[in-house]
Order: structure tokens, then sequence, then C-alpha cells
């Protein structure tokens, strides 16, 4: 149970701004029961933190407002009812596109479904970034919540792209690296630009759902660099090459240490497709096999041959998350 600390008034009913002196225990509360089965490590990590700063409410906009709390995702609605937050929606703009704004953590207590809270948080976000400019917003459901991804097409919003989450057990042995024609080495510094291209060719809408393609996710900055050393991470990017033509026909980066464990990102040629996803992952893993933690990675849910590879080299197939998009006039 949420502790309320003496200063926090009983919460009115209904629909309303979030407010971070009186709310945030209680989204934390309902976003870990309506999304416990799965949530990561990382998302437990920020409930627990939610809960703990709850306790501060009073300080947390001075503190935001001066940098030394940062809590971008309690910009947004909430639902009451019974002096509970019952619903909440979470609305940011997004990363380097300001113009698209992200909603996310859309929850509705069980108790409370079905009665139209989901709809007026929802419409109560789009108004909300309207009024700050926004000209898009963007969010992910699951591929199976049928009754969610109705509502937002009623709403208007379009199928942007399904991406699946797969994971590889710790300490799994890598596995031995397949016959291949094609010459897989580390990608050239001078050839970041032809990976940028095949990625914008194959997986236009971005790596993540919050984010677009930037060139820096090919081309390094030296603050970049500097801030991985520091941390321990590492970045390799690896290419697939067809030695008679040199055509890119896939990539794949290598994403070690950082702060959601390692993570592969695979990028194939649509001429390639069954030739190049083995020898690509197979690389990859030979850089993190038998970690003590698991290695993810993301793939757009119609690619059956990336679907096979993962499967062989030992990945378990987790959600399944449509991105949505809608333009606002």
């Amino acid at each position: 149970m949420t502790a309320v600390p003496f200063w926090k008034t009983a919460l009115r009913t209904g629909l309303q701004p979030v407010d971070l002196t009186c709310h945030i225990g209680g989204i934390a509360d309902l976003i870990e029961l309506c999304f416990a089965a799965d949530m990561d490590a990382g998302g437990r990590s920020v409930i627990r933190e939610m809960r703990f700063v709850s306790h501060f409410g009073w300080a947390l906009p001075a503190l935001n407002a001066i940098g030394l709390a940062q809590y971008p995702w309690l910009q947004g609605f909430v639902w009451v009812e019974e002096g509970k937050v019952v619903g909440c929606v979470n609305v940011q703009p997004g990363t380097g596109q300001a113009a698209t704004w992200l909603i996310a953590n859309v929850a509705v207590h069980p108790r409370f479904r079905r009665q139209g809270i989901a709809l007026a948080m929802v419409r109560a976000s789009l108004d909300l970034v309207h009024r700050q400019g926004g000209t898009a917003v963007q969010l992910q459901v699951d591929d199976d919540n049928q009754g969610a991804i109705e509502l937002y097409r009623q709403m208007g919003f379009t199928h942007v792209t399904t991406h699946t989450a797969w994971a590889r057990p710790a300490l799994t042995p890598a596995p031995e690296l397949p016959l291949t024609d094609l010459h897989i080495r580390r990608r050239r510094p001078d050839e970041w630009a032809e990976e940028m291209d095949l990625a914008r060719r194959v997986r236009p809408e971005g790596f993540l759902w919050n984010q677009p393609l930037r060139a820096a996710d090919f081309n390094s900055t030296l603050m970049q660099s500097v801030d991985r050393w520091l941390a321990a991470q590492v970045e390799e990017h690896w290419v697939a090459k067809d030695p008679q033509s040199g055509q890119l026909a896939g990539s794949l980066v290598v994403r070690i240490n950082y702060p959601e464990g390692d993570r592969l990102i695979l990028c194939v040629h649509p001429d390639y497709e069954g030739r190049v996803e083995k020898p690509l992952l197979a690389e990859g893993l030979r850089r993190v096999a038998q970690r003590p933690w698991l290695t993810r990675i993301e793939h757009p849910s119609e690619a059956a041959a990336a679907e096979a590879a993962l499967r062989e080299y030992k990945f378990e197939r987790g959600r399944a998350l449509r991105w949505l998009k809608l333009a606002l006039r």
C-alpha cells in the first residue's frame, strides 16, 4: 500500500492533470497492477523510485524546476475514484522531434474498465499536445490487446510497425559461426552513412518507439564515446557485405554493459533475407555469450527469417508491441 504523507489533501474525483504532490504513489501502484506481468527489472526499479519520492511530493515541483529531479513521464492525466488513482496516462515531447509527442502508461484499474475512462484520458492528452504545439502523437500497445487497438483505431491512430521483443537466457554458449558467402566484419568508421542508409530503408520508424533514427546512432560523437568509456560500455557495429557487388547486405549493432543489459539491433537488406540473419547474429552472440544476464533484441514481427534464426539461437519470444501514430490537425 502507498503511504499518504500528512500534507496531502483528499483527492478530487474524476479526470484531472497529474499533480506531483499527491498522485505519484497512486500512479506507481496502478502501473504495477496493470503491467506487472510484463515489467522488467528496470521498470520495477522505476516503480520503487516513484514510491520513495511520493513521500516528498511537496518538494518535487521545485526539484524538477531546478533540474535536481527529472520525472518527464509525470506530465499527463489521472482519473480518481473513491479517493484513489484508478486511471493514468503519461505524456511528453518526443526525443529529437519535439513536434511528435509520446503517450505511455495508459492504465485503468480492472474494476473501472469499460467506463470510458481511457478514452477521456487519451482525449485530454491529445488536447494537451495540441495546445503545446505538437503535430503528432505516438504510442505503443500490446499486439493482442484488441480492445485498446480498436479504441485507438476509432480515434484515428494508424499502424506504424509491430516489434517483438526477444531475450536469450544468461550463460547460454555462443553458437557456431555458420558457413556463408557473405563477408562478415567490423564496420569501418567511414561506412557509417551506408549503415544509416540501410536502417532508413528497413527500419524507418527507428530502433526505439520513442526515438527517431539519428546520425549519432551510427557515428558517435566524442562526448558519447567518452560517456561509454566512463560507464564501461561497449558499442560495436558489424556489417555483412556481398563480396561480388560490395552491397551492404545487413548490419548488427552490439551494445554491451548498457543499463538494460546487452542488446543487439539487426538490419537486413530485403535482397538478402534468409542469408544474413544467422551469420550476423552468431557473430554478435560471440561477443556477449555466457554473460550472467539476458541478451535482448527487438525486431519487426513480420520478419520470418529473423524469427527462425532467433529461435535457433535460443532466444525466447516476449511481448509484441504495435507502434501507433496520430497526426493532429
